[in-house]
């Protein structure tokens, strides 16, 4: 009698164990898809500003090529405020080489995603940052008669 009072705590013990093992298992598994969900809507948001940025610079030059002395151009954009509940933070970065797009979460700064831009450094100035929260962002072209600058503004 106590042997099959055993075997019975053990099968018992085993089942929870195997319960316990499959619920981790599937947090993992939202967990992980849930990054990749903020990771894809990061960079079609990063994608679509760096459309931006390449429609502003090519309008911006050719108004230069017609004459211009000055140009300030902005264009308002449309984003989310929060991407699965998270605020997010996109920032211009420049190497040697080119410029980037970089977009991270506001309360986990180590979870970035980025967009290159390819615009070599040499050729126009590219700066700023919009926080998601930012009432009017904007991205703007501006041409003083000397420099050629692009700019995130909040």
């Amino acid at each position: 009698m106590p042997s099959e009072y055993i075997m019975y705590l053990s099968i018992l013990l085993v089942g929870a164990l195997a319960i316990g093992g499959i619920s981790v298992t599937m947090i993992a598994i939202n967990n992980t898809m849930d990054d990749r969900a903020i990771e894809t809507n990061l960079e079609n948001i990063l994608q679509n500003i760096a459309e931006v940025v390449h429609n502003l610079r090519v309008n911006g030059e050719n108004q230069i090529e017609l004459g211009a002395t000055e140009v300030n151009e902005y264009i308002i954009l449309t984003l989310p405020e929060s991407v699965h509940n998270e605020e997010y933070l996109i920032e211009v970065r420049k190497t040697n080489t080119t410029y980037s797009l970089v977009a991270s979460l506001l309360s986990n700064t180590d979870f970035t995603v980025s967009v290159s831009l390819l615009i070599s450094p040499e050729t126009i100035t590219i700066s700023g940052s919009i926080e998601s929260t930012s009432t009017v962002s904007r991205v703007g072209f501006i041409y003083d008669g000397i420099t050629s600058s692009i700019v995130l503004v909040d």
